[in-house]
């Protein structure tokens, strides 16, 4: 096996065939301009259109694209935990597919961990952060309740939990996501209580982002379900259970 490499980006892939090939070429154009070693890690999540397709054929080209595949469709914290695990880099950052935070925000989450932190989170709602295209009012006020929600039940110095814009450095990484248990959409929090628990340091950077159509969550049915899993990670950490 080749060395491990600098960089590590994880990507959760699902029904995301319309975009993916143009994101895997701009994060590869992207990861190249910096000069260092990198792998792209892409996990199909049960996808239903030719997403697992279009990554195998894109992998039989491509050297720095690994993929690896759910059976069915578990939810984006398993697909996340899986590709975070099989990551090699010394510094591994998990993303969203469509690129809803812009390639130029990598820098400043790197030079967090560069700075000595073991976790770094993305935070729209950090002051310097610019929110391009919002989304639908409905879906803003139900995630300001979660996050709200989450900081009085587990974390209340953590602002925005669910940007899908993470870093970790390889030890944290291991550590944390072989402990995560969460495959639903409130998997984020329960990794900023596991990185707490183990006393990481964990910093927030401002990012830009934007809301890309075509999401695949039912909100109604994702808040009900979000707010059960909070429930579970109190209750996992009362216990211990991420120590």
């Amino acid at each position: 096996m080749s060395a491990a490499p600098a960089l590590s980006v994880v990507l959760p892939v699902f029904d995301e065939a319309l975009v993916l090939e143009a994101s895997l070429s701009e994060i590869e154009a992207y990861l190249v301009g910096l000069g260092t070693s990198f792998e792209i890690v892409c996990v199909d999540d049960g996808s239903r259109d030719a997403s697992l397709e279009i990554l195998r054929r894109v992998a039989s080209e491509r050297e720095h694209l690994v993929v690896a595949a759910l059976p069915v469709n578990r939810g984006k914290g398993a697909a996340v935990r899986q590709g975070m695990l099989l990551a090699r880099g010394k510094r591994i950052v998990f993303m969203d597919a469509d690129l809803s935070t812009p390639l130029d925000e990598l820098p400043a989450i790197l030079g967090a961990l560069d700075s000595g932190y073991d976790v770094v989170i993305g935070n729209r709602r950090a002051p310097g952060s610019k929110i391009d295209r919002h989304q639908p009012w409905i879906r803003e006020v139900l995630g300001k309740g979660f996050t709200t929600v989450t900081r009085l039940l587990l974390a209340p110095g953590v602002h925005d939990f669910t940007c899908g814009f993470k870093a970790f450095q390889h030890e944290a990484a291991q550590e944390i996501f072989r402990r995560s248990l969460l495959d639903g959409w409130a998997f984020d929090a329960e990794l900023v209580v596991i990185a707490q628990e183990l006393g990481f340091k964990l910093a927030q950077v401002p990012v830009r982002w934007k809301h890309e159509d075509g999401t695949k969550v039912r909100v109604g049915s994702a808040v009900v379900a979000s707010l059960l899993e909070l429930l579970r990670v109190r209750w996992n950490r009362m216990r211990g259970r991420y120590r």
